[in-house]
């Protein structure tokens, strides 16, 4: 017999909840008017609805080169990101983020990361008029070289669900 203890069945079925199928790397991409380095690997994507808001989550491992190379155009003039000084602590979820992909949540991570927010047409840049949303970067270099970029963009506005 299996037992849970109170609150486990609701939040299991609260972390299941409302995720749209086919959410594709690509198409995810394409919603928040990002281009993923040709050169990612492990990319991985979802998209979360509810009737307060909606979330694409978006991740991809790249050299770290290539992880500046990509978050520089979106950062405004003289910013720079900021180290994760207030991590959350390890085992920790959210219901819209990326543990459904399979991967901790960005925010457990403080060596090697490092996080910012961005929205469309901050930075005079191709990549940021391109922007669609505001979004949450988390950037970890998990080993030294290698960097898993991380974008979590809510909206209050139903976003686009992908076709079957």
């Amino acid at each position: 017999m299996l037992t849970y203890e109170l609150g486990q069945p609701a939040d299991a079925e609260r972390r299941a909840c409302c995720w749209e199928e086919n959410a594709t790397p690509e198409w995810t991409a394409g919603v928040l008017g990002l281009r993923v380095p040709e050169t990612a690997t492990d990319r991985r994507a979802g998209l979360h609805s509810n009737v307060q808001y909606d979330v694409a989550l978006l991740t991809f491992t790249v050299s770290t080169a290539e992880a500046d190379r990509f978050l520089q155009p979106l950062l405004r003039e003289g910013a720079q990101m900021a180290r994760n000084r207030h991590p959350e602590k390890p085992g920790y979820t959210r219901s819209d983020g990326f543990t459904h992909l399979g991967l901790p949540e960005p925010e457990t991570f403080t060596e090697g990361m490092r996080i910012t927010s961005v929205c469309p047409r901050e930075a005079k840049s191709p990549e940021s008029e391109a922007l669609r949303l505001c979004a949450k970067i988390h950037a970890h270099e998990f080993q030294p070289g290698t960097t898993r970029v991380y974008v979590w963009a809510g909206s209050d506005a139903p976003l686009q669900k992908p076709t079957t």
